[in-house]
């Protein structure tokens, strides 16, 4: 298939966007990124499961077993590395047992599309992200930066084996690298340094839907990790 120019205008920007959060995170000081396209599903208090999407291009069907979801926990699926952003997507699967299916043209990141038809369905949303690899200590097999859930509809705990004798604080930077929020935690008896981030950035607004990273750096160590916001 053939991309129109406004396409290709569309996954330059994108390539470029992609290109830029890798050099951040260089600058970060992590050695080590891939560029994903994942899928998030929110139910909707249905009971939902998507069977395969089929992606143009490559124009290739990935079956997906294993991405549903029940109530309103969402779910997520992360495909193989494509080779540019979809132009067309043909998602199906079942809504409470019955059959639904829905084509997306031209699909833009971080929004929902309805899966099925109805006035109450499911959504899928479709995305691409940098994931980063944080190097493992030999001596301590616990990462150093955790957060949970990494998929941010209200609130996300950040937990932290923190270096250093200062406060540790954890930064939360947008897809460009700008920093919205800084977190300062609290450390507990045993070491582990929690801190909380209710989607707001420093001025008490909520932040717009998208990919983020939290990132700590203390006495020469750093590390990154990737949420998405979802409202």
């Amino acid at each position: 298939m053939r991309l129109t120019s406004d396409r290709k205008r569309g996954t330059k920007k994108r390539c470029a966007g992609t290109a830029v959060v890798l050099a951040l995170l260089v600058a970060f000081g992590i050695g080590q990124a891939w560029v994903y396209f994942t899928g998030v599903l929110n139910p909707n208090n249905k009971g939902t499961v998507i069977d395969s999407v089929t992606v143009v291009p490559p124009d290739t069907t990935f079956q997906t077993a294993g991405w549903q979801g029940q109530g309103v926990k969402h779910d997520t699926f992360v495909f193989p590395d494509l080779p540019q952003w979809p132009t067309d997507l043909w998602v199906y699967g079942t809504i409470n047992g019955l059959p639904a299916a829905t084509h997306i043209v031209d699909p833009e990141g971080h929004k929902w599309y309805p899966f099925g038809v109805g006035t109450i369905v499911p959504f899928v949303m479709f995305h691409d992200y940098v994931a980063v690899e944080e190097p493992r200590s030999a001596v301590d097999p616990r990462p150093r930066l955790a957060v949970s859930p990494s998929v941010v509809t209200e609130q996300m705990t950040v937990r932290l084996q923190p270096v250093g004798t200062s406060r540790p604080v954890v930064q939360i930077h947008d897809a460009v690298g700008n920093v919205v929020r800084s977190l300062g935690c609290t450390t507990g008896a045993d070491g582990t340094a929690t801190a909380t981030w209710n989607r707001e950035d420093d001025r008490g607004r909520l932040v717009p839907e998208g990919v983020y990273f939290c990132r700590y750096a203390g006495a020469g160590v750093v590390a990154v990790r990737k949420v998405l916001v979802a409202h």
